[in-house]
């Protein structure tokens, strides 16, 4: 049973932070690649790229790379980003508290 919860005040500590829950809303509304992302929360690339890293290393978020059919960016191979299961586990966890 402890190490259930010392399980879950980890996952919500990394989970609540308030730029990692900001990338998180957005992407429950929409796959979207970094450029994306930051355009959205109006940070720079390289902090939601420290935090995208963060979400994935801990199974909040998966990513895959695609081909862009985006005028700009045709032809290259983009990361899109999107929320996974654990989020809405963590979440349930967290509201039974």
């Amino acid at each position: 049973m402890i190490k259930i919860e010392e399980e879950l005040v980890k996952d919500a500590h990394v989970l609540l932070h308030p730029i990692r829950f900001r990338i998180i809303e957005l992407l429950m509304e929409n796959p979207l690649h970094i450029n994306g992302i930051s355009k959205a929360m109006g940070e720079e690339r390289r902090l939601i790229s420290y935090h995208l890293l963060t979400l994935e290393e801990h199974g909040f978020v998966g990513s895959k790379y695609e081909i862009s059919e985006a005028p700009k960016s045709k032809g290259k191979a983009i990361r899109k980003y999107w929320v996974t299961d654990k989020v809405d586990k963590v979440i349930s966890e967290l509201k039974k508290i």
